[in-house]
């Protein structure tokens, strides 16, 4: 096997099925995305070259920006939160749950296992007002806060919140589960060695733990990155970018722009912006690790 594994053409080999798929569904959709952004309308119909003027036409398009400005509260919310949250449950199980980190990890985790659509439809019903009172509503008539009773996905302030909070609830346990992985393989005599000498757990986790788990903390940073700026599933089934354009993030609005108003040039050119924008994030964020790290 090991003279296998250093056979450069084996290699070649076992890599070309993933290779061809990645080229098919991934590259090859990529590229002719980055094309269409020069073109206009529709393709086979009436594609017309406009050259850079749907880039132009960025700068002066008030949804583009306000969906830009919902993606990045998204973000900083829903990805900032999975990353923070997820350090610290892991944190507490590792080191105030151990005798039930178990079963703690599996009840954490077992929302990431529902598919998306699943929860936001769960959770709509959960929150809704009309016809009847959702979980939520239900309990706040209960203890008489009749006054806090909204619909809290058709309300403006509180729509993208909800959204937010509904997406925290089914991702944190993927990142808890990636942080707790990272804490495991914490070399224990150098804890062991700190407490010796006078260190409490507070000083451990800091001045040791939480260096020696940059590297796992990066990668969550990028995984949060990807995931929250390209979400699409839950706002959707939960509020449909609405009310008005409160929870129309960057994918929404493409997805609407090329396969509703039919106008495929702009709408590859959002999601183009949207791919630029996710690089040049998990770009700063390695090159911030690698300077960090001299």
């Amino acid at each position: 096997m090991e003279k296998v594994l250093r056979d450069k053409k084996a290699i070649l080999l076992f890599m070309l099925p993933a290779v061809l798929v990645y080229t098919a569904f991934v590259f090859f959709p990529m590229c002719q995305s980055i094309y269409f952004t020069f073109f206009e309308g529709t393709p086979n119909v009436d594609f017309e070259f406009v050259g850079l003027q749907n880039y132009a036409k960025l700068f002066h398009d008030v949804n583009f920006k306000e969906s830009f400005l919902t993606t990045m509260q998204y973000f900083l919310v829903t990805g900032g939160g999975w990353v923070i949250l997820g350090l610290a449950v892991a944190l507490m199980l590792q080191y105030g749950m151990k005798r039930f980190s178990n079963l703690s990890r599996t009840i954490i985790y077992l929302p990431v296992v529902i598919p998306g659509v699943a929860a936001a439809a769960l959770f709509s019903k959960v929150l809704e007002v009309t016809p009847t009172y959702g979980l939520v509503n239900s309990l706040l008539d209960l203890l008489g806060l009749e006054q806090f009773i909204r619909g809290w996905t058709g309300d403006s302030s509180t729509a993208m919140w909800m959204v937010c909070l509904v997406d925290l609830w089914k991702g944190i346990g993927y990142y808890t589960v990636i942080f707790y992985a990272g804490l495991v393989n914490v070399p224990t005599d150098l804890e062991e060695a700190a407490r010796i000498d006078g260190a409490g757990r507070l000083t451990v986790i800091r001045k040791i733990v939480l260096p020696l788990l940059k590297p796992v903390t990066v990668m969550c940073v990028v995984l949060a990155i990807m995931n929250s700026l390209k979400v699409y599933d839950m706002p959707v089934v939960l509020t449909d970018g609405g009310p008005g354009r409160t929870t129309t993030v960057l994918s929404i609005y493409m997805y609407k722009t090329a396969f509703t108003k039919w106008q495929y040039g702009y709408g590859s050119t959002i999601a183009v912006v949207l791919l630029i924008l996710i690089l040049v994030l998990t770009q700063a964020v390695m090159r911030f690790e690698r300077k960090d790290g001299k």
